[in-house]
């Protein structure tokens, strides 16, 4: 309250909301976010919550040991994070390796549209949400695999899947289905993906 009082250009918030209880913390910082709005006046908060920062900020700064890692819109670093250290930083990411060409890159899940420029070895990025579960035994395409792991938020869920060359995948779903640790699933990317050049994601 003291700070907007004056006025300022700029305000500096060194993780304000930090001590506070989750429900709290969510309402506060929208809170926040309007009066500065509606102050014109500019914000920069340093956090170490990540959806407090792709969730308040224009522009996120993607700092690591004291060095910009990347820089641009909150949409644009988590869909395209220029680093797999930055993906996993940025939410959660698995990284799976396939080799790319003329727009597609092959990979134990499939052929998956990418970037037309990628050539040669490339590490492919998926997020959570890209990746969607099936009971297995339906109808369509997809890799089979089985849950190992399962942490339900209420509105949804993280599901860990481990395919048959035993490499784990995660799947954000909606938490309506209770998928359980042993459940036979189809895995399906069907959401979109980023690819790095091999060298570039390490």
């Amino acid at each position: 309250a003291r700070a907007p009082a004056t006025e300022p250009a700029v305000v500096l918030l060194d993780e304000p909301f930090a001590a506070l209880d989750a429900t709290l913390r969510v309402s506060l910082r929208e809170d926040v976010a309007s009066i500065l709005r509606d102050a014109g006046a500019s914000a920069l908060l340093v956090t170490h919550d990540q959806q407090e920062a792709l969730s308040l900020a224009d522009e996120v700064v993607i700092m690591r040991a004291g060095r910009v890692e990347q820089a641009g819109t909150p949409e644009e670093i988590y869909a395209r994070p220029a680093t797999s250290w930055v993906a996993g930083f940025l939410g959660a990411a698995d990284v799976v390796p396939g080799t790319a060409s003329d727009g597609v890159v092959d990979t134990e899940l499939g052929r998956l549209p990418t970037a037309a420029s990628l050539r040669g070895p490339v590490d492919v990025l998926l997020r959570p949400e890209a990746c969607t579960l099936e009971a297995a035994g339906q109808p369509g395409h997809g890799i089979e695999g089985r849950v190992t792991q399962r942490a339900f938020y209420g509105h949804d869920q993280l599901v860990t899947v481990e395919l048959a060359s035993g490499r784990q995948l995660r799947s954000r779903m909606p938490g309506t289905t209770a998928w359980r640790t042993g459940d036979e699933v189809v895995v399906r990317i069907e959401g979109p993906v980023h690819a790095l050049p091999h060298a570039d994601a390490r």
